[in-house]
């Protein structure tokens, strides 16, 4: 008896993996639908996607270490966390690139660049904690609006 249930238990697991297999196999080899994804493509190589993306990433590190200074009232913290994505990091940018992306594109990031940079003076000025969460809800307004139009692919 013992044998049976454990051959029927096998059964049944191969015939799960069959199964598990052939439905990963079908979905697979559909066809390949249109996104739905209206935002506006911005086709780069790798590295250049890659660069971007790394800009963008240091942004939201900011955002993170500007909150986390703001709750510790920690104020220089906070204005070390903003100048981290200030105008200082946006020189260095690839004029290659810069080619490439649109000119709405650029600005934004720009004016990103220096909204950081305000919002670490008014930190480094004593600014009250509500005029500091207006400037920093305006910077991620900014993230957001560019996440909202733009979208980053590679050139395949």
């Amino acid at each position: 008896m013992r044998m049976k249930g454990t051959l029927i238990g096998i059964c049944v697991g191969v015939v799960g993996m069959i199964a598990i297999g052939f439905l990963g196999h079908s979905a697979a080899v559909e066809p390949h639908k249109p996104s739905t994804d209206t935002r506006q493509r911005l086709v780069l190589a790798p590295a250049q996607r890659d660069m971007i993306l790394a800009e963008m990433r240091l942004m939201l590190v900011s955002v993170g270490g500007i909150v986390q200074g703001l709750t510790a009232n920690d104020l220089p913290a906070a204005e070390q966390a903003a100048r981290a994505s200030g105008m200082a990091v946006a020189v260095d940018v690839d004029p290659q690139i810069e080619k490439l992306l649109p000119q709405p594109f650029l600005k934004l990031g720009m004016q990103t660049h220096m909204g950081f940079d305000m919002l670490a003076d008014q930190m480094k000025a004593g600014g009250s904690h509500a005029e500091l969460l207006r400037g920093l809800a305006k910077l991620t307004g900014n993230c957001v609006a560019c996440h909202a139009t733009y979208r980053l692919d590679e050139v395949r």
